[in-house]
């Protein structure tokens, strides 16, 4: 029963996750959390398993549909994303043994809520801010560090944080904003799988579980990209910021049902 509930959470995070940039983790961390079948530890793994496959499908279709990348721009965040994607982890992974399953729940919801009411806030007056084009690495990669060690301690793929900073600080569209994401989220999840398989994380997962949430992140990549190309900006631009609305409700749930119960 739980591998219907979870591959149809997945399905629909994974398509709404190619379609904004959001990766889906976002979405996957907080419904499974709400759910509460399995441990922060493993609905890490399942999120990254879901997120990673993801990443693989929409990045093919999009250089396969004629969009090209800046490869200085995408190598030098990316690297930064593979060396945050660690951080976090390692800084993950103490925590975890530092503190209870409830407790780290509690802790990765709220600072999640937080992340996602200043996007809000910034999406929707970021006519308001000024917009940058860094062009150096070593600026490239120390924000990507950032991007990848948050994202991976949180469990939720970096999407909303990399889309707005992508915006903010390379003032790229929204569109092209979506597409970079999940390039870098491809990363930062490779490294989160790598660190799980060292740690014996990845080997504690139910894989007919596995195999579902990847099945159905193959659909749900390949079904959001192609959303995302048909749409315009605006439409995209109004697709995020509903989503984020929408996760930052479950986000004040889960918060409030680990302190509750």
């Amino acid at each position: 029963m739980i591998e219907i509930v979870y591959s149809a959470v997945v399905l629909i995070a994974t398509i709404l996750g190619a379609l904004t940039g959001l990766g889906g983790g976002v979405i996957i961390k907080p419904m499974f959390d709400l759910l509460g079948q399995d441990t922060a530890v493993t609905i890490g793994v399942y999120s990254a398993i879901a997120v990673f496959t993801m990443s693989i499908v929409s990045i093919f279709k999009q250089t396969k549909s004629g969009f090209s990348f800046d490869l200085k721009t995408l190598l030098s965040i990316s690297l930064g994303s593979v060396a945050g994607g660690v951080i976090g982890e390692l800084i993950f992974n103490n925590f975890v043994t530092l503190f209870s399953n409830t407790q780290v729940k509690i802790t990765q919801n709220v600072l999640l809520l937080i992340m996602l009411i200043f996007i809000l806030i910034y999406t929707k007056n970021q006519n308001h801010f000024g917009k940058y084009r860094l062009k150096r690495f070593d600026s490239i990669f120390i924000v990507g560090l950032l991007l990848g060690a948050i994202s991976v301690f949180l469990g939720i793929g970096g999407g909303p944080l990399n889309v707005a900073m992508l915006m903010l600080l390379f003032s790229f569209t929204m569109k092209e904003s979506t597409i970079y994401s999940i390039a870098t989220i491809f990363f930062a999840q490779l490294s989160k799988l790598v660190l799980s398989g060292v740690h014996g994380d990845l080997f504690n997962i139910d894989y007919k579980v596995a195999i579902v949430v990847s099945v159905m992140a193959i659909v749900g990549g390949y079904v959001g990209t192609l959303i995302n190309q048909k749409l315009n900006e605006t439409s995209v631009t109004r697709a995020y910021t509903m989503l984020m609305t929408a996760l930052s409700f479950v986000s004040v749930f889960n918060v409030g049902q680990s302190i509750l119960f």
